[in-house]
């Protein structure tokens, strides 16, 4: 995306005016240090859909078995290596459960006694290795209470409170396990009784059918957590050829052209009823995470020569530039501090982005069908009133972990600049799908406590069967997802993006205050140099900057309402009818001291 520098005595760039004439817009390639996206968090996504089915059956349901909806813009990671490796888990965990039922179907072909032999088998070991976690804690909570009881401490604090009640939830834990254990052992030996011809013989037929079940079970452990394995070291992620659907997947994620999908309302008593301050509120930015700061109102100023006359005398009747001009001008300024040659620069990716509501696709069908080239952002762009809003955006980030975008919307309308300024934030990924990173979790060992823990876990993968309900909703995609259904109209078919999967792979905003002091530090970083190059830029076209300055100044230093997370954080502000705000300045005694104001 970077561009050629401009010439101002260059007539082929320079119009007859002699505005200088800005380069082309690409839209398509990236600098080579931000094209690449296997970043961290794309490894971890990958890693995801064989660590959580939940997250997994998301993606291949949402994403790829929904092609009637558009993907959500990927910030920080690629989507496809995701999407990929999502079947691949989906496939290997239905082998498994495939394999279960073949053996528990043959067994019940053969002697039903015997399934349910082994069946009660995997309950008692279920039901003892519940009992044996349990039991630790509470001879650990009854002699704390015994001891208690001996030196009378007869205060009940709040800490007391919780031990008891949890005392009391684990000798529960205990009493299910030990008479759930004993009632499975009987019905066992009387279930091994009715299958052979003594309760040996139907013992070692129900070992028969077990053995294979485990062997199914480890198998399937050790192959996932080679592909753990191979995440780990791959230098690529991302296969050479891909499906339609994964190509379809591709290019909208990287599509300029946004169609997002705003929510029915919702009535007032529920919201309240429901409300959560660290909930992330749908926004028209979809994919690029939790709204943490916006200028609200837009920062709007007159168009209007320098000078001391009236307004009429200094406004400008028709505006002495067009929109694109300034924003061309505010991408230039800012691809400048991420020039790849400079050890510190600003790993900066600028990007034209188009929202548009789903409900209007159908006044501007083109945008979906082809990628609008520099005439058509243009018109976007100088159209104050057009159904498609031009956003700038700017996305900071190292690895993909943590995504701050900023967003700017330039507009001419009544004789005024209107700048609409938002800033979101992706926090990182859960911890859990970070252990592919952890030391000693690759590798030769990984695979062999991969399958033991696999083992370990020998009822709740046996009792995983039950997820094969969902085979037929998940392979329905397939055959749904072979076209972009999405650039064809429909009746009653609305094609925004629903489902960000890095959005729903998020910790939340309460979960991640370290990240918020980068968070503001990567926001002020743009938002100072956007704001000084629209000082410049209208300074060149001789339009008075004072008020812009003042207004500029205010947004720099924070006062006001900054919301950050669901959280307000209010300076120099007054709130209600008739309030007033009071600083104090305290005069230093010493010659040369500062002033100190406390507000």
């Amino acid at each position: 995306m970077l561009t050629a520098p401009i010439s101002r005595n260059d007539p082929a760039q320079c119009p007859p005016d002699g505005t200088p004439r800005v380069p082309a817009v690409s839209l398509t390639k990236a600098p080579d240090d931000l094209a690449n996206r296997d970043t961290r968090a794309t490894r971890h996504l990958c890693a995801a859909t064989y660590l959580d089915r939940a997250f997994r059956t998301i993606v291949l349901r949402q994403i790829y078995g929904d092609p009637y909806r558009r993907v959500a813009p990927s910030y920080g990671f690629d989507l496809v290596p995701v999407v990929a490796h999502a079947w691949r888990s989906w496939a290997l965990a239905s082998l498994q459960q495939v394999a279960v039922l073949l053996v528990v179907l043959v067994g019940c072909a053969i002697r039903p006694a015997t399934v349910v032999t082994m069946l009660c088998w995997l309950g008692i070991f279920f039901a003892l290795r519940t009992f044996v976690r349990a039991v630790p804690d509470v001879f650990r909570l009854k002699l704390r209470q015994w001891a208690d009881r001996l030196l009378q401490r007869i205060w009940r604090d709040r800490r007391r409170i919780e031990e008891d009640e949890h005392l009391r939830r684990q000798f529960w834990v205990v009493r299910i396990g030990f008479w759930t254990s004993l009632v499975l052992l009987v019905a066992s030996q009387v279930a091994a009784g009715w299958a052979g011809t003594s309760p040996s013989t139907g013992s070692q037929a129900a070992a028969a059918l077990l053995i294979p079940i485990a062997l199914a079970v480890m198998a399937t452990a050790a192959v996932r957590q080679v592909s753990l394995n191979g995440l780990h070291h791959a230098s690529e992620l991302r296969r050479a050829d891909l499906t339609r659907r994964e190509a379809v997947i591709d290019r909208q994620q990287s599509y300029p052209v946004v169609v997002y999908h705003r929510p029915a309302p919702e009535k007032a008593d529920e919201k309240w009823a429901e409300f959560d301050p660290f909930e992330r509120e749908p926004t028209i930015f979809v994919g690029s995470g939790q709204l943490v700061h916006r200028w609200l109102p837009p920062l709007v100023i007159q168009l209007m020569r320098p000078g001391e006359e009236g307004m009429s005398e200094r406004e400008y009747e028709r505006p002495p530039f067009r929109t694109h001009q300034l924003v061309d001008h505010l991408r230039n300024a800012m691809r400048r501090v991420s020039t790849p040659e400079d050890p510190r620069r600003l790993k900066l990716l600028v990007q034209d982005r188009v929202f548009i509501n789903e409900r209007d696709v159908s006044a501007e069908p083109d945008l979906l069908s082809e990628r609008p080239g520099r005439a058509r952002l243009r018109q976007i762009i100088d159209d104050p009133h057009h159904v498609a809003h031009h956003f700038l955006q700017l996305q900071v980030t190292t690895d993909g972990e943590l995504v701050t975008t900023v967003f700017l919307r330039a507009g001419v309308r009544g004789r005024s600049l209107s700048l609409d300024f938002a800033a979101c934030a992706l926090t990182r990924t859960p911890p859990g799908y970070h252990d592919i990173d952890l030391y000693g979790e690759s590798g030769a060992g990984a695979v062999v406590r991969a399958v033991l823990r696999a083992l370990w876990r020998l009822p709740e993968e046996t009792a995983q069967v039950v997820w094969l309900c969902q085979a037929p909703f998940i392979l329905k995609g397939v055959a749904l997802a072979g076209k972009d259904r999405t650039l064809v109209p429909r009746r009653r078919i609305l094609v925004g993006s629903r489902v960000s999967v890095r959005e729903h792979a998020s910790l939340s905003w309460k979960d991640s205050r370290f990240d918020e002091t980068r968070v503001h530090d990567d926001i002020k970083l743009v938002e100072q140099r956007l704001l000084k190059a629209t000082e410049d830029f209208l300074d060149q076209h001789k339009i008075d900057t004072s008020t812009f300055k003042k207004k500029a100044s205010n947004i720099i230093n924070n006062s006001g309402v900054l919301n950050m997370g669901g959280r307000l954080e209010m300076s120099q502000t007054s709130v209600g009818a008739g309030a007033q705000t009071q600083i104090q300045v305290q005069a230093q005694a010493k010659a040369g001291g500062t002033d100190k104001g406390d507000g």
